[in-house]
């Protein structure tokens, strides 16, 4: 009877794979907690506490150039109360443009017409629904990346109480083709929440 002796070594090759094993496990779990780069960054969209400043790794002007469309706007009172002062699909947009100037307009859609079909003779209740369902301003702007904030520096306004006033916008949240802010000081008493997406061309798919 042949008697094979087993050689002291002979382990080593299924040590070296589980050596090996648990060093590619740890070099794929090193690669999830990596912070991504700059190319994933610019089509993951990176969420912030509600409320809290994106602050300089998120914005700059740059970034908020173009034109947004509204897709929401919900103001919390002091009391806890939430309102949606333009219905809960408001119709509008403000564009920024390079040369530091903006134009805004938010219009609720379910606006009653004007019977008269003259808008210099509306109603009571007609200019009532206008006049709280519509804003309108344009003016200029500023944007401090430190803070995650956008100023908007308005020269006329259909709110006429903000002519010649500074409104902040504390951007919350901002990718590619979202965005969101927080308006400490809107037309109605609380603070307004709002997230808008950036307007497309028809030729442009949604990303």
């Amino acid at each position: 009877m042949t008697i094979h002796a087993r050689h002291p070594n002979s382990a080593k090759p299924d040590k070296d794979r589980s050596t090996a094993l648990l060093t590619a496990v740890a070099l794929l779990c090193m690669t999830v907690v990596l912070p991504s780069g700059s190319a994933i960054g610019q089509s993951q969209m990176v969420p912030l506490p509600s409320g809290r400043p994106a602050g300089h790794s998120q914005v700059s002007k740059d970034r908020l150039l173009g034109t947004w469309t509204y897709e929401s706007v919900v103001v919390e009172r002091t009391n806890g109360t939430r309102v949606a002062p333009f219905g809960p699909d408001p119709k509008g947009f403000i564009t920024l443009s390079a040369d530091g100037r903006y134009s805004l307009q938010l219009i609720r859609p379910d606006l009653p017409k004007i019977a008269s079909k003259d808008r210099l003779s509306g109603t009571s209740e007609e200019n009532r629904a206008v006049a709280q369902g519509v804003i309108s301003q344009f003016g200029t702007y500023s944007v401090n990346e430190a803070e995650g904030t956008l100023t908007l520096h308005v020269e006329t306004s259909s709110f006429p109480n903000e002519n010649g006033t500074d409104h902040e916008r504390i951007i919350t949240f901002i990718s590619a083709d979202k965005l969101q802010w927080t308006n400490p000081t809107p037309t109605t008493p609380g603070i307004a929440s709002s997230a808008l997406r950036r307007a497309r061309t028809p030729a442009e798919p949604p990303q």
